[in-house]
This record gives C-alpha cells, sequence and structure tokens, in this order.
C-alpha cells in the first residue's frame, strides 16, 4: 500500500472516530437507554479492507458483509449477567487485488460475545468458521474453494434509535483443510466499518 493510501484512511479513521465520539458524548434521547438490552436480533451491512500477512505476496481485499443475528440469551440471565449471546449469519462479497484482480464469495456462522458498556456503547468479541469461494490469478491460493476460521472484536456506537455504528477487527485464516494436497493456507488482517440495526 502506497504513503498516500494508508494516510487517505488513516484521515478516514480519525474523522469517523471524532463523529461517533461526539455522538456517544450527546445526551441520551428519553426512554432510549436500553436500545442494546431491549433487543433480540441484529440486522447489519460493513465494507471490510483487509490485507494478507502471510502470504506469498500481498493480496488486498475489499468485502461487503450483510449480516443477520439473533440473541440466544436474555439480557439478565442468571449465568451471564448484561454478557449476551448471540449466534450471526454473515455472508460476503467482494474483491481481491493483486497485481491481478479477483472475486470471493463466502459465508461464515459466527458466535457474538457482547456487553454494553453504557446506553450507546456496545463492546463485544466473535468468531466462527464459514466457507469461502476465492478466485483469483494468484500462487497464494492453491484451489478456490476454502474454509475461513475468524475471530475478532469490536465495537457498536448507537447513533440514532436502534442504529449503530460499528467499528472492528478481524483476523481470517483461509486454507483447504488438507483436502488438497496442496495447502499453503494464509492468514488476513481487516478493518470493519458498517451499521447495525437491533430489534
Amino acid at each position: 500500500m502506497s504513503r498516500r493510501n494508508g494516510l487517505s484512511q488513516t484521515l478516514v479513521l480519525i474523522l469517523a472516530l471524532g463523529f461517533a465520539s461526539s455522538l456517544v458524548l450527546a445526551p441520551d434521547p428519553a426512554g432510549a437507554g436500553d436500545a442494546f438490552i431491549r433487543t433480540n436480533y441484529e440486522l447489519g451491512l460493513r465494507f471490510g479492507y483487509g490485507q494478507t500477512c502471510t502470504a506469498r505476496e500481498t493480496i488486498h481485499f475489499y468485502s461487503w458483509m450483510p449480516r443477520l443475528g439473533v440473541f440466544l440469551t436474555g439480557p439478565h440471565n442468571p449465568l451471564l449477567g448484561r454478557l449476551r449471546l448471540s449466534l450471526l449469519l454473515e455472508g460476503l462479497i467482494g474483491a481481491m487485488k493483486n497485481h491481478n484482480t479477483g472475486w470471493d464469495l463466502g459465508l461464515t456462522p459466527l458466535l457474538k460475545l457482547s456487553y454494553p458498556f453504557s446506553s450507546r456503547i456496545l463492546g463485544y468479541l466473535e468468531g466462527g468458521v464459514g466457507i469461502i469461494w476465492e478466485n483469483i490469478d494468484s500462487p497464494t491460493y492453491s484451489h478456490t474453494f476454502n474454509f475461513s476460521p475468524q475471530i475478532g472484536a469490536g465495537v457498536d456506537i448507537r447513533l440514532v434509535g436502534n442504529v449503530a455504528l460499528s467499528l472492528a477487527y478481524r483476523f481470517r485464516h483461509t486454507s483447504n483443510a488438507g483436502i488438497y494436497r496442496e495447502n499453503p493456507g494464509v492468514n488476513s488482517n481487516f478493518s470493519l466499518l458498517g451499521l447495525s440495526y437491533y430489534f
């Protein structure tokens, strides 16, 4: 990645965090204090930028990730307290780029453990194992079909009503689990930005 692109991405991140901070510090609308607690479902869309960190070459990923989730525990569970466990299904539609351009498609079930730090901030850890189809002319990928174990952490910052800004980090491994003779395995880091709606 060029220095100019790196500076541009850093500036965008700083502006997004500044905007989110101003919303977090704003007073709560009446009756909206439990927006993250009084909810059973989550619907979201994220954009992710990723880059390989252990591979034969650098590959850039530009991904759209729609997701739908259901909470498996209530807000005042006797065992977990305010911690909540949810199950999500996340799709992946993206482009890949090295010296060529390709595409990737995937589907991943995720378990998410979340905790409302305040009426506006929800922190979480999430992880799962999905399947992914990657089609690019690259020595990094020996086969189109791969498995994708992944784990990450993030924060949802409530903007208005039950709509939240999502900021997250994701680590993703892809390999074919030894199904084919060649199985180099690829690790990638992702930054994710999007919107979530809790209902």
